[in-house]
């Protein structure tokens, strides 16, 4: 009898919860490699850059910050694969507020705004 293949992924999740939104979440970074992260850790987010549009051209713009690991979320899909999602929160709201805007700027189709 053959063993199935178990994959194990690792993603990081940052809580967005802005304004009337509730659940929203982006994928920071995966690994497949356990990334060492338990309830309450604080990671520090460096230059997450986004694509913005400036008078002249598009640019990066970096957007830095803490973030504290809330939850550790496992997840089995039978026969398949190990999914360990670390769900992320900042509280540094006004960069969060920023870092979405320019993705919804750049990406409205994949991030409407809020009616």
């Amino acid at each position: 009898m053959s063993q199935p293949i178990i994959t194990v992924s690792y993603t990081l999740w940052l809580l967005t919860n802005m304004g009337n939104e509730v659940g929203g979440k982006l994928l920071v970074d995966s690994y497949t490699f356990d990334p060492n992260l338990s309830q309450g850790d604080v990671v520090h987010i460096q230059e997450w850059k986004v694509g913005v549009e400036t008078d002249y051209k598009l640019q990066n713009q970096p957007f830095s910050f803490e973030a504290r690991v809330m939850e550790i979320e496992k997840v089995v899909v039978r026969h398949h694969s190990f999914l360990v999602n670390i769900i992320l929160e900042s509280p540094d709201r006004e960069t969060i507020s920023q870092l979405i805007e320019a993705l919804r700027d750049n990406n409205p189709e994949q991030f409407p705004k809020e009616v």
